[in-house]
């Protein structure tokens, strides 16, 4: 068990990390399944989580999503919320599993994994701004900046910095065109990363929202401050 709780840590750390480059969102990678000399014999669960965990966590959500934050740990329960306008109002709809879903999987137990679900109203004026920033965190996405380095061999190699025991948070929209953008980032710290440190401590507090000390206004007023910075 213990191997697959590392093999999986590193499989959900999709973004590696690269320490002093931009703050900004890296497109999100594309799970490969031929790709099986990196999965091995994790292959065919790794295939079935990709296929029912994140529908079932989706529950509820739109299909065209305009707000959605996905968040991945390593070791604990998988979390999201979507932003909706349902019958001229507007929602935050919050999805937690009970328990790490992959855990479950791989003991075979995935069918006592609840679904935790919050559903919370909130202002037009929220609902936009949310909008605003996942439409600035997706236009100013961008593939981080590749290190290489000259071996003793005298050949340049790539170098790949992977972070294990972390999380990583996604943020999808739907475009103009009709289009799902998605950009992703792993565990950003407030010393390296403070907007997306920020940014990360926003979106948690909007699955938490209503709930004591997560206020609208208090969220309200630190994504206007966010947008504010990121467009500096």
């Amino acid at each position: 068990m213990k191997k697959a709780n590392v093999f999986l840590a590193i499989y959900l750390l999709t973004v590696s990390v690269c320490f002093g480059q931009k703050e900004h969102l890296e497109p999100a990678k594309v799970f490969n399944p031929n790709d099986s000399n990196l999965y091995g014999r994790y292959l065919p669960k790794i295939i079935e989580y990709n296929d029912i965990a994140y529908k079932l966590l989706y529950s509820g959500f739109s299909q065209k999503p305009y707000a959605r934050y996905t968040v991945s740990p390593a070791f604990r329960a998988e979390y999201a919320f979507s932003v909706e306008k349902i019958n001229g109002k507007n929602y935050v709809i919050s999805n937690k599993f009970s328990e790490y879903y992959w855990y479950a999987l791989v003991e075979g137990r995935q069918n006592s994994v609840k679904l935790n679900t919050e559903k919370t109203e909130i202002e037009n004026e929220l609902y936009l701004k949310i909008g605003e920033l996942f439409e600035l965190l997706i236009e100013q996405t961008k593939e981080k900046e590749r290190k290489f380095e000259v071996g003793l061999d005298g050949e340049t190699y790539e170098i790949l910095e992977i972070g294990v025991d972390g999380e990583t948070y996604t943020f999808t929209i739907t475009d103009q065109n009709g289009e799902i953008k998605t950009g992703t980032t792993w565990s950003p710290h407030p010393s390296s990363k403070p907007m997306l440190s920020r940014l990360v401590k926003i979106c948690d507090n909007l699955c938490s929202i209503g709930k004591d000390n997560f206020s609208e206004t208090n969220i309200l007023k630190e994504i206007k401050t966010l947008i504010n910075d990121l467009k500096r």
